[in-house]
């Protein structure tokens, strides 16, 4: 068994069978799709289970409901897969995605992770594709400063990646959380020897109005919030990501504008995500140094005059009175 798929299956039943007859019908044959149903209260469970019964390559986990990290993890540990790759169950996957992507890793057996390309919104007015140059990185030390030289925090999904099954011997998702793909991916990418980009495939990421990405809650924007801060505080000891680390400050910074604007928060989260900030800032003339739109530098003018939290609240604000 060279690849193992797990999809986590989760109130989708509209999107499910169009989810795994992409996968059924892969060129490439030699896997096991892992369906794992993490309590979902509509008919998912049995969708799963008709599918195990027609094909021999289909396995259902039934679990508790425990959210998306858990669901991949239950995964994970029933993979017998020497690879694993992940497929949420409102997605799809291009016909002949694994074919030629398991070749590859077949021809070069050090590669750790093989990113291929997706379309972000797919079937959506904000639809976007990002593919890459085919290219191998080499060496521990590159892998994760390549990654974030080439903004891979802008696109980090766990989904349009093959891992090597070994990666999760010690690494897993982190439960509770949301946005977890922000948190996880630079772990796999700092613990990878070898990493390659491929031009093979696509993985098509739906835009569903329920969709986790498009829910606009202050707890799952507080998620990636944080989230982003860690990633920020990594690539911020790294004095060759200088650049890198100040682009992922406005990241937290446009999601702290975002928080701020929701209402449905406690007083007392408001003000540990303004206190989680706090401290991290640019100087005027660090920021006009940098290469980016003169739009966005003059609106990021007041980050540099007022500090963080000030500029965060002063376009909170804005958004409100524009709104």
């Amino acid at each position: 068994m060279k690849l193992s798929i797990i999809v986590p299956v989760y109130k989708v039943r509209r999107h499910l069978q169009r989810c795994i007859e992409s996968i059924l019908q892969q060129t490439y044959t030699d896997y096991e799709l892992i369906l794992v149903n993490d309590g979902s209260p509509d008919n998912c469970g049995a969708i799963c289970e008709r599918y195990a019964q027609e094909c021999d390559k289909v396995k259902v986990i039934h679990k508790k409901n425990g959210g998306l990290s858990s669901a991949r993890n239950a995964g994970i540990a029933a993979a017998r897969g020497e690879y694993i790759t992940f497929v949420d169950g409102d997605d799809t996957v291009a016909s002949g995605t694994y074919y030629y992507n398991m070749h590859i890793l077949q021809a070069n057996p050090d590669i750790d992770i093989l990113e291929y390309p997706i379309i972000r919104y797919y079937e959506s007015p904000r639809s976007e594709v990002i593919s890459f140059k085919p290219e191998k990185i080499k060496g521990n030390e590159n892998t994760f400063t390549d990654w974030v030289k080439r903004k891979g925090y802008d696109h980090c999904f766990a989904c349009n990646k093959i891992y090597r099954a070994d990666m999760f011997m010690f690494i897993r998702f982190p439960e509770g959380e949301v946005f977890e793909d922000i948190l996880i991916i630079p772990q796999l990418y700092e613990a990878s020897e070898n990493t390659y980009y491929s031009d093979c495939g696509f993985y098509y990421y739906y835009d569903h109005p329920e969709s986790i990405s498009n829910t606009y809650s202050f707890k799952s924007k507080f998620f990636i919030y944080r989230n982003l801060l860690q990633l920020h505080e990594k690539v911020s000891k790294k004095s060759e990501l200088k650049e890198q680390a100040y682009d992922i400050l406005f990241h937290c910074t446009d999601n702290l504008i975002d928080l701020f604007r929701c209402r449905d928060g406690e007083k007392n989260k408001y003000k540990e995500a303004a206190a989680m900030i706090k401290g991290k800032n640019i100087s005027l003339p660090e920021l006009y140094k940098l290469n980016m739109p003169i739009k966005r530098k003059i609106k990021l003018t007041t980050l540099a005059l007022f500090g963080a939290n000030i500029h965060c609240r002063i376009y909170a604000l804005l958004h409100k009175k524009l709104n």
